[in-house]
């Protein structure tokens, strides 16, 4: 389990509020850190992290997509739409 505390400042209620970070590995902990803090009634918020495996080739092809956004060569969703369409009516 990895914890990462980070300090927020909130300067209208002088007032400096902590924000705890718990990384469990197991939905064993998962499981006992949410019972744990609802029983001692914090309020706590849950966000879930995927990780998504890629291709080389797909990631090769996520590269090219971002250096054509960079470069402004995006293609309208419109004329992408009509050459599917052209390409589906042979």
């Amino acid at each position: 389990m990895k914890i990462q505390i980070r300090n927020n400042l909130y300067l209208c209620k002088k007032q400096i509020m902590n924000t705890i970070i718990v990384h469990p590995t197991t939905p064993e902990e998962t499981s006992f850190l949410e019972n744990l803090l609802k029983r001692m009634k914090f309020s706590f918020e849950k966000v879930s992290e995927e990780i998504v495996t890629v291709s080389p080739e797909e990631l090769k092809s996520i590269h090219i997509g971002i250096d054509e956004a960079n470069d402004n060569k995006l293609t309208d969703s419109a004329d992408v739409h009509q050459k599917a369409r052209a390409l589906c009516s042979k």
